[in-house]
Order: structure tokens, then sequence, then C-alpha cells
């Protein structure tokens, strides 16, 4: 039997099934959230960046100090390939004007350029020059994909909220009974 009216062991929990604890949530929800956050990449991202951002999605489960955590975890771009980046804009050599891609991001160039590091191997794989496309992406920007943002939205966190909200109590539940057995045993 628990120590604690809100701590339970695994055997308490053993046949309850995994949507029915708070961990079993938060595990599936994870699985859920990897998979559909793989998929989301393959269609709104594409090449080597897409790749290394499928391949570093991870979660952990955890539970300490007395509480569940949950940590999503990506390559630290995951957030500029999700909302895009504005461009510089200017004057291009031939007199045109850059047009800049995207105006609602967040994020803009000011006068750092994009890392050549990034950009050799894709612009290797699809013939493009590397300097070329370092120029195009700071003065154009990066378009938004929404591939986290499409994902994770209210409908999903009202989801888990309710999961979690049933686990909890059936996992209060058994507590309860398994305090109450104890005293009157």
């Amino acid at each position: 039997m628990a120590s604690n009216l809100f701590e339970l062991d695994d055997s308490e929990l053993q046949g309850i099934g995994d949507e029915e604890t708070i961990s079993g949530v938060l595990q599936n929800f994870g699985n859920e959230l990897k998979e559909s956050l793989r998929r989301s990449l393959d269609t709104a991202v594409h090449g080597i960046t897409a790749q290394a951002l499928k391949q570093s999605v991870l979660f952990d489960v955890q539970f300490l100090n007395s509480a569940y955590e949950f940590e999503l975890t990506m390559e630290d771009y995951w957030e500029f390939v999700d909302k895009g980046v504005q461009g510089v804009g200017g004057v291009k050599a031939d007199g045109g004007a850059w047009i800049n891609r995207n105006t609602s991001s967040p994020f803009r160039y000011r006068d750092k350029k994009p890392p050549l590091s990034a950009l050799t191997e894709w612009g290797r794989v699809n013939q493009y020059n590397p300097f070329a496309l370092r120029e195009s992406i700071f003065r154009q920007g990066k378009v938004a994909t929404n591939f986290f943002s499409n994902i994770v939205d209210e409908d999903l966190i009202k989801d888990l909220t309710k999961k979690l909200e049933k686990a909890g109590a059936r996992e209060v539940e058994i507590s309860l009974k398994n305090t109450i057995n104890g005293i009157s045993s």
C-alpha cells in the first residue's frame, strides 16, 4: 500500500491501463505528439532540415518531487522553421527589389546572415551556391511552415487536460480506497 494518500506504487496501478494513469496519459500524449510532429515535418519541411528536426523530436516523462514533468525537446532552431523569419529586403544587383516572403514572423534578420554551415550540404544536394542561398534567405526571409503550430493548439491542450483530470481522479480514488482499506483492517 502507498505510504502517502496521493502516492501510488506500480502494484496498485497494474491492470488499470495506460489511459487511466497520469504517467500513462503523458506517455501516450508524448508518443502521439512526436509522431504528429514528424508527420507534419514530412509535409511542411523538406530536405536536411526536416530530417534533422524529425530525428531531434524527443520527449521525457518523469515523476520528480511529487509532480509529473513532461519535457518536449528538439533542435533549437525549430521555432524559426515553424514561424519563419522576416528578411531585410534591399536592392538586388540588377536594380530590382528583394521581396520579403514573411512579414508576420516575430523573428527577423537584421545584420547577421544564416550560417553557411546550415546551407552548404543542402545547397550541394540541390545544386545551389550556398553563398547565393544565404543571401537570398537573408534578403527574402523564410516562410512559416507551422509544422508545430498546426499540431500544438488549444484543442490538443484541452484534450490532454481532460485525460489528465480523468486519470488523476482515478489515481486519487485508488489511493483513497487503499487508505480506507488499510485503516479498517
